[in-house]
């Protein structure tokens, strides 16, 4: 008999542990989500990320706020979410710095690939070479290489941090047209376009989102080439390094969302579920499009392999640089 009540009680205790997660998976999520940002206030991350958070709110049902935590190339922000507990109230917007180019560039990083969960892409971010005009004397590539080359290792471009995607594509840029520039690195993208405003530097190599209020009749900044594979929408203008006979600066970069490992399948999915309707959603499709960039989804099967790729891609790119 007593044997047949401990039976009973084992039971019963299975039940309501398996009620209880029952529940809290159907009632997800019951809080606010927090959406790590490894980059400074102000630049293409933390503005996509901002539109893309402001319109998840309406499918999940809670609110998605945004936190930025720049630094260390993203390692900073990025190693927050490895360590940040998995039950899908906090969230990493990244990209190709964090996940297929900081692993080959720093020595010891303090996480892996495998500490995190995949849920799906939201955008393919291209960048531009974007100039100050009222210093470089430029209205296309072939006069900005002509300028460049009459002038070697006089000027600097700015990054925003050292050894990420905007300084490989500066270098990459530096051996495939020969000309000899320096790299600065800032905080982020809104130090870069002050820096640029105010001649301290003279080019970079960014999303052009921040940049565009400035372009044309509103200010010195000209967008001379992209690396995208074809125009983009928001500076038509621009032609792509392809067309100008340079097909292997095609570059770019993406942002995905990330959940730490483990975090429950039924989170991820509702997670997915969430970015997909609002990147589906005609305001933000026409305001990422509008920013210079590509609304893009995936499944996280789909993401790993993007991930996978891109490390080796970066991987030879850094070999090849550092070899020349």
């Amino acid at each position: 008999m007593k044997r047949a009540m401990v039976v009973c009680l084992i039971l019963t205790a299975a039940w309501i542990g398996l009620s209880a997660g029952l529940a809290a998976a159907q009632t997800y999520p019951e809080h606010p989500v927090r959406m790590i940002v490894p980059y400074a206030p102000g630049g293409q991350f933390d503005i996509h990320a901002r539109a893309l958070a402001n319109k998840m709110r309406e499918t999940l049902g809670q609110t998605v706020i945004i936190e930025n935590k720049p630094g260390a190339a993203t390692a900073l922000g990025t190693t927050f979410v490895a360590q940040s507990k998995n039950d899908g109230y906090t969230i990493l917007f990244a990209g190709a710095n964090a996940f297929a180019i900081a692993p080959h560039q720093i020595k010891d990083l303090s996480y892996k690939v495998s500490d995190f969960q995949p849920i799906s892409l939201v955008s393919m971010l291209p960048q531009g070479l974007i100039i100050n005009s009222n210093v470089i004397p430029a209205k296309n590539l072939a006069e900005f290489i002509a300028f460049m080359k009459k002038n070697p290792g006089k000027f600097t471009y700015g990054t925003s941090g050292t050894g990420g995607a905007q300084h490989l594509i500066g270098e990459h840029l530096k051996r495939t047209v020969g000309i000899d520039m320096v790299q600065v690195g800032y905080r982020g993208t809104p130090e870069v376009l002050q820096e640029l405003l105010s001649g301290q530097i003279v080019l970079t190599i960014d999303g052009v989102v921040a940049y565009l209020p400035r372009t044309g009749a509103n200010g010195p900044l000209r967008v001379i080439a992209v690396n995208s594979s074809k125009r983009l929408e928001a500076v038509s203008e621009a032609p792509t390094f392809e067309e100008l006979g340079y097909p292997q600066m095609t570059s770019g970069s993406w942002g995905a969302i990330f959940a730490p490992a483990g975090t429950p399948r039924t989170a991820v999915d509702a997670l997915r579920r969430s970015i997909v309707a609002a990147n589906d959603s005609p305001e933000i499709r026409e305001f990422v499009i509008k920013s210079g960039a590509t609304p893009t989804t995936s499944t996280p099967e789909e993401l790993q392999a993007l991930i996978a790729a891109d490390y080796v891609k970066w991987g030879e790119m850094l070999k090849l640089l550092n070899t020349n």
